[in-house]
């Protein structure tokens, strides 16, 4: 029987590593989805045959930015095309100051050579169930979420405590100390409360956050965590939807670049922004925002808990963003 709330899903495949063009033909494949492999003269020409054809959302991947072929893609009529460009090491310095990057809304690192599978499994379910929102769509299924409200500033100090001890709690989970990563995990999280209380209201963003405030019933924030035994997920929700698309750039931006004199000058530009969630960042294993216009922004961000905290900064790095 077929589920009427899911879509069709066509996915185009132009990628010019081989080694990474088998592995989405596979990936594709066990997900149900024959993938059309294009090339860079062909692909315009596949996405309108799909359009004709009567099919309204498509995934195009790449591992190359080709400004001039996403602009025309943009322009075919009635059809909603999810873009993700493959990095890895060699290449992901050489496209964050493309201008065609805004053009991407998932990014995501290659590890040794593969494709990142659970990410981009992850993508499909979500563009085909059309549910997006939840710290349950980035963890192993069955992981238990646990779920709160805020509906005073004061109360970050409970989540920062509370956190902590969550964390800290797995060492008996992961065999080690965990009070490293319950410090980075505290620190993300206030983060994304600070951004989601203030930044995101338009009638807060000028109030002295040192002043506590209460919220009103439609200003609440919606916090999330679960741990699948490797990632630890922190989701933090608004009911503003007011995430601009030039933060969402420089966050790309920040998390890709790994050459030392780009990161200085991306961490000072953070500072002048007041971003200071750039300065955490560099520790997730993924960021995914997720904006209804006018209604609601998501942050999740994800930890795996069984890299190092001294191997933070140089592991690979996933981020999504879905309008919806």
């Amino acid at each position: 029987m077929i589920d009427s709330d899911n879509i069709n899903l066509d996915a185009i495949v132009d990628v010019e590593s081989e080694l990474y063009r088998s592995e989405l033909v596979a990936l594709f494949r066990s997900c149900a989805i024959t993938p059309i492999i294009a090339t860079k003269n062909d692909t315009v020409v596949e996405i309108k045959k799909l359009a004709e054809s009567g099919c309204k959302q498509t995934m195009y991947i790449t591992d190359h930015i080709d400004e001039k072929k996403l602009k025309e893609q943009e322009l075919i009529p009635s059809i909603r095309i999810e873009n993700l460009l493959l990095v890895d090491e060699e290449t992901k310095d050489k496209v964050i100051d493309s201008d065609g990057l805004m053009l991407f809304g998932h990014v995501l690192s290659c590890n040794q050579e593969h494709v990142p599978h659970l990410q981009l499994m992850s993508t499909i379910r979500k563009i085909r169930e059309k549910k997006y929102f939840g710290v349950d769509k980035c963890v192993s299924y069955g992981a238990y979420v646990h779920r709160y409200v805020l509906s005073h500033s004061d109360q970050r100090q409970w989540f920062r405590d509370a956190l902590f001890e969550f964390i800290k709690g797995l060492s008996q989970v992961l065999g080690r100390p965990t009070d490293a990563y319950a410090q980075f995990g505290v620190e993300v999280q206030e983060e994304l409360l600070m951004n989601a209380i203030w930044d995101a209201n338009p009638k807060l963003q000028d109030v002295d956050r040192r002043v506590p405030i209460a919220l009103l019933p439609q200003e609440t924030v919606q916090i999330e965590w679960s741990f699948d035994g490797t990632y630890l997920a922190i989701g933090v929700r608004d009911s503003f939807g007011t995430f601009s698309k030039q933060t969402v750039y420089k966050y790309l931006k920040f998390l890709f670049a790994s050459d030392r004199k780009a990161m200085i000058r991306l961490q000072q530009e953070a500072a002048g922004a007041g971003l200071g969630l750039f300065m955490v960042l560099e520790r997730l294993s993924s960021l995914i925002i997720t904006v209804s216009p006018n209604k609601t922004t998501e942050v999740i961000a994800i930890l795996n808990l069984t890299t190092s905290p001294k191997a933070f900064t140089k592991k690979q790095r996933s981020f999504q963003f879905f309008s919806i």
